[in-house]
């Protein structure tokens, strides 16, 4: 990277006008296009794109941050940009001098920066762009045409909208490389695909017909009889339709129910309607309690990201296990002493705790780089994926230690298990010469003391794996 460089997008064929001053201090290379610069590959201090058409601006602004090389660099606009976009850009083309602080800063905070592999993977890609960035805030965009209402443009952009986004901010909040902010919105979500594309309908608690009207009713107390006032007037006589009783005074004579509500195809008299949720996405319908509700905040680079970016440690981790699914581990624990005081109870439930844990990962990253310890680990962690079920659980309590619960496994399919992680990991070792050291042990849950919670269970684990 030249900080005297300024890389210059227009799709003028003449040399863009700029003050003298600009002149005085950047040299500046003119392009008209992304794939003009990409032949010659000038990294500059900072990239302007000159204004006018937003199409333009658009894919030239993803281009750049999906460039492997430079999506980190500064890049600013000399015209008007979208919204979407205005949050993958560094602000309009300030004065010269300004621009050349800006510059100066990003080189020095590049200088410390840990410059090994890790911008291979998006989380290492992530926290470069942050941490070159101090004060820079991640913040949700609104778009009602996306499925959860909120999307963050810049996770999307540098994970080369290959992932979900959301799924990727769950795991770098898990892992604490990113700490909340600003609590923007929050939200009620489909429990079956996290759209919040909902319609809330009121239906007969009955029969969950939609076809019902609100009406007046009555209740004669002589018989008993309830129905729709319409039956009850007779030349606008109040009348029993069932006793023929004649209704004068209410209270004495008669008296209106609090079931006003009337569906018109079971005939069900109630007083407040059911609702029910329908999913515009994947038409599935659900109860309002069972939609999950989800808080959208604005995020900021953690003390641990920070940390991480100067030292360049245990980002392989965090990126290449993110097929795993992660849960937090306080949700993890929460369902580790659900199960056990099920068990306790009713004897016929029956799960296991699974640990794995990585004895020489930082002796590997040494020996044989970054980029080959994140293939390793990839090509383990799409292994272990495989012989997951869709009801198993996986948390991370630290970079090298993976928990896993699984459902419906006993003592005899624990060690089945263990056995197939083991060979799966031999066969993927057999020819090469760096080994991944992984330490097994499983527990049913018959052998798990009965005064043991999940805290005191994980905290006796972990200190017999380690």
């Amino acid at each position: 990277m030249s900080v005297n460089n300024l890389v210059f997008f227009s799709q003028s064929q003449n040399t863009p006008y700029l003050s003298a001053q600009y002149n005085d201090l950047f040299r500046i290379d003119h392009f008209n296009s992304y794939t003009d610069w990409a032949v010659k590959k000038i990294i500059p201090g900072a990239f302007v794109i000159e204004g006018g058409d937003v199409n333009y601006i658009t894919s030239t602004i993803n281009a750049i941050r999906k460039d492997q090389e430079v999506f980190y660099t500064l890049c600013f606009v000399a015209g008007s940009v979208n919204s979407f976009d205005s949050y993958l850009v560094d602000g309009q083309l300030p004065s010269p001098l300004y621009l050349q602080e800006e510059i100066n800063q990003v080189a020095d905070l590049s200088e410390s920066h840990k410059q090994v592999d890790n911008d291979i993977t998006k989380a290492g890609r992530l926290i470069k762009y942050l941490w070159l960035r101090p004060k820079f805030i991640l913040q949700p965009y609104h778009e009602w045409q996306c499925q959860r209402f909120y999307q963050y443009p810049l996770l999307d952009k540098l994970s080369n909208d290959a992932t979900d986004s959301y799924k990727w901010l769950l795991t770098l909040a898990n892992t604490k490389i990113l700490e909340p902010l600003v609590l923007i919105d929050r939200q009620r979500e489909c429990a079956f695909c996290r759209s919040s594309h909902l319609s809330f309908v009121d239906v007969c608690p009955n029969c969950r017909a939609i076809d019902i009207e609100m009406q007046s009713s009555l209740h004669c107390f002589t018989c008993g009889c309830v129905d729709i006032q319409e039956k009850f007037l007779q030349d606008g006589t109040l009348i029993c339709p069932k006793c023929s009783t004649q209704l004068r005074h209410i209270g004495s004579d008669y008296d209106r129910p609090i079931e006003n509500h009337g569906c018109q195809v079971c005939h069900q008299a109630f007083a407040e309607a059911e609702i029910l949720v329908r999913c515009a996405t994947c038409e599935k319908e659900m109860a309002p309690n069972d939609l999950i509700s989800h808080k959208i905040y604005s995020w900021q680079l953690s003390d641990k990201g920070r940390t991480v970016a100067v030292r360049g440690a245990e980002v392989d981790m965090i990126s290449s296990f993110d097929q795993l699914d992660f849960i937090s581990r306080d949700l993890f624990v929460h369902d580790l002493d659900w199960l056990l005081t099920s068990s306790r109870r009713y004897p016929s439930i029956v799960f296991g705790l699974f640990g794995i844990y990585f004895a020489n990962l930082p002796e590997l990253a040494e020996t044989m780089g970054h980029s080959r310890l994140l293939q390793m680990l990839e090509s383990f962690a799409q292994r272990l994926r495989n012989m997951l079920r869709t009801p198993d659980l996986s948390a991370r309590s630290s970079e090298n230690l993976i928990w896993l619960l699984l459902p419906n496994t006993d003592e005899e399919g624990l060690r089945g298990f263990q056995v197939r992680i083991e060979t799966s990991l031999e066969s993927m070792q057999e020819e090469s010469e760096y080994k991944l050291e992984a330490r097994f042990m499983g527990i049913s849950s018959a052998q798990v003391s009965s005064r043991e919670d999940a805290e005191l269970l994980l905290a006796r684990f972990r200190s017999e794996l380690i």
